[in-house]
């Protein structure tokens, strides 16, 4: 027997890229609301701005270009919210 697995919303909410592959799948989260959502999406947009700050500085990241491609796909999701 298969087990569904549980979101703990609480860690998810401070660390969305732990518990999201993509922004887009935030979206799709039935253990949030769209308050939650949306305020989860803005802390993850200031996560990568961070990176990509620290980028600037010299430090070792994950590749700016996947981070500009990542504010992308969160500035979609929340346009996805937005509308619903």
């Amino acid at each position: 027997m298969s087990q569904v697995g549980r979101l703990v919303t609480s860690e998810a909410k401070s660390n969305p890229e732990r518990f999201f592959a993509l922004p887009g799948d935030l979206v799709g989260e039935i253990m949030l609301t769209r308050g939650e959502k949306l305020a989860t999406l803005e802390r993850w947009r200031l996560n990568v701005l961070q990176e990509l700050a620290a980028a600037g500085e010299g430090m070792q990241t994950y590749g700016v270009g996947r981070q500009a491609q990542l504010l992308d796909e969160i500035e979609t999701a929340r346009q996805r919210l937005s509308v619903r």
